[in-house]
């Protein structure tokens, strides 16, 4: 019998519906998303300008508890943006009481294979130092009020021109990108294959 399980599922959307059931999932998952998001600062100093952008979450749950054990975060286009517990990162999901159990009644989940999570934990650490000078790139963002900035341009990377996303440590220097032209930054980049966009994390602005 295996001792863990693999489960994969979307963040929670706005749900539109007149059924009573529907109301009541979703003042769970409003709970639950608001109690969470409210101890991310403490439990995750590196990740926290990340949660925002996840959309798809992997999590490994220890069978016999029903206990999260591991978990993975995914942006919209697929690439790993978060691991935990991971150096001082506690964790997102494995920082409540929710069981097995509670991820299945709530959430659209599906089971993965644990070679499938193995993978995406293991490319995560992939990284390299990395540091460069950019003239041309596109802002974009999480939302609004509330939300995250980064940024889309392209590179040279390994005698190749590439696509690359950049997500920023610190929010102050999302701020400062509006009024360069051009700016020099560093951070740990990640190469996911020749088919994928590289992405930049934990990146700084180096600009003086």
């Amino acid at each position: 019998m295996k001792k863990t399980t693999y489960i994969q599922f979307k963040v929670p959307k706005n749900e539109h519906t007149s059924e009573p059931d529907g109301v009541v999932k979703r003042n769970i998952k409003k709970a639950i998303i608001g109690i969470l998001s409210s101890i991310i600062p403490k439990g995750n100093p590196d990740f926290e300008d990340k949660i925002d952008l996840v959309e798809t979450w992997v999590v490994e749950l220890e069978n016999e508890t029903g206990i999260p054990e591991r978990e993975i975060g995914m942006d919209k286009n697929g690439r790993i943006i978060v691991k935990m517990p991971f150096k001082n990162n506690y964790g997102y999901w494995t920082d409540n009481n929710l069981l097995l159990p509670d991820f299945k009644k709530h959430f659209e989940t599906i089971e993965i294979s644990q070679d499938s999570f193995e993978n995406y934990w293991c490319l995560f650490e992939k990284t390299e130092d990395f540091e460069t000078e950019l003239t041309e790139f596109k802002t974009q963002s999480t939302g609004t009020g509330g939300g995250h900035k980064y940024l889309k341009s392209k590179v040279d990377y390994n005698g190749k021109n590439r696509e690359i996303v950049i997500y920023f440590t610190n929010k102050s220097d999302e701020k400062k990108i509006a009024e360069l032209n051009k700016i020099k930054i560093r951070g740990k980049i990640v190469d996911e294959g020749i088919e994928q966009s590289l992405t930049l994390y934990e990146t700084k602005l180096m600009n003086e």
